[in-house]
This record gives C-alpha cells, sequence and structure tokens, in this order.
C-alpha cells in the first residue's frame, strides 16, 4: 500500500497535535499542583531583571562596603569560606585576577567562616594586602541567603551599571587567557 503525499501531511499534523496536547497536559498538571521554581532560581531571576541588590556590610578593617561605592567599576563578589577546599583552590586565581587589572576590578570576598580568627589566618597565608580586596564576614550568612547562595565558592560578576553579567557557581580558574581575555573585553 503506497501512502499519498497528503495523507502524509495528515499523519505527521495529528503526531505533532497529540505531542503538544501531551505537552500541554503535562504542563497544565505542573502548574496545577503548585510546582515553583527553587527560591535560588527565583532570587537570580530578579537580580537579572532589576540589577544587583545594594547592600552595606563592613570589612574585617571597619570600612563600609556596598555596591554603589563601586558604581561604574566592574565588581565581583565571591562568598567563600577558609574551610571550603574548592575556594581554597580558587582564591589565587581571583587575586592574580584583580592584581592584572590593578584597580579596574574590586573584588568583594564574602566570607562564611565560623570564626573571624579563620578568615585572617587564611588571608595571612596569602601575604600581600591589595587595595581591590575588600572582605567582609558574613557572620549570620544574611548575604548569602539573599543572593540565593547555597555552594561555595560561588561568584557574581557586576557590570558597571550594578547588572548582573555572569554567576559562577563552583571553582572557576580567573587567571586564564580566556578570564584575562573575558574581563579586558567587558572593561572596553
Amino acid at each position: 500500500m503506497r501512502l499519498t503525499p497528503a495523507f502524509k501531511a495528515s499523519l505527521v499534523v495529528l503526531v505533532l497535535v497529540v505531542v503538544l496536547w501531551v505537552t500541554w497536559s503535562k504542563y497544565s498538571e505542573f502548574l496545577s499542583q503548585g510546582q515553583r521554581p527553587p527560591e535560588t532560581a527565583l532570587k537570580l531571576n530578579r537580580i537579572e531583571k532589576d540589577g544587583f541588590p545594594d547592600f552595606l556590610i563592613k570589612t574585617l578593617n571597619g570600612e563600609d562596603v556596598s555596591l554603589k561605592k563601586f558604581s561604574g567599576k566592574l565588581v565581583i563578589i565571591n562568598f567563600w569560606a577558609s574551610w571550603c577546599d574548592p575556594c581554597v583552590a580558587e582564591f589565587p586565581s581571583l587575586l592574580k585576577l584583580l592584581k592584572k587589572f590593578n584597580g579596574e576590578i574590586v573584588m568583594i570576598a564574602i566570607s562564611a567562616d565560623y570564626e573571624e580568627k579563620d578568615i585572617h589566618i587564611f588571608l595571612k597565608a596569602f601575604g600581600e594586602v591589595n587595595p581591590n580586596l575588600h572582605v567582609v564576614w558574613d557572620k549570620s550568612l544574611e548575604l548569602a541567603k539573599k543572593f540565593g547562595t547555597e555552594k561555595l565558592p560561588e561568584s557574581y560578576i557586576i557590570g558597571r551599571d550594578g547588572r548582573l553579567i555572569r554567576k559562577v557557581s563552583g571553582v572557576d580558574d580567573w587567571s586564564t587567557n580566556d578570564a584575562i581575555n573575558f574581563f579586558t573585553h567587558l572593561l572596553r
């Protein structure tokens, strides 16, 4: 039996209608059960839409730090802890990036450590102080909760306009040629 082109086209349309109907049924069922995206995804969506919310916190040196303070600069907000092995592995490359761009990039390093002394010990291991590195202690994890950070390390790259450029979850090597080229492009 040979199928005519009109019959083949009708069959294709019928299959598409069935697939769309099944997909719509599953989606409607999902919505009717009150399913929502995870809260962290909702927070990230708000940040992407409205810009990164400002905050005010003191550095370990007692200096007030806010995102507004660095308006017009490229900012990396890095959530980390000294007990976090991936954070320890990532931190040197972040310092190299700051040094490479000498003042064009600012980093707010938000520690989730349990005790402040652990942060000081960790920073002392890296020796030199970079004026573009602002270390704060999020003792109550208020900022981490505000931004939906649940795993360390996690970083946000904020543009000069205060808008989120990229969120980086997990370890990254911030001193590779690709990273340098990426930030060079952002600074143009």
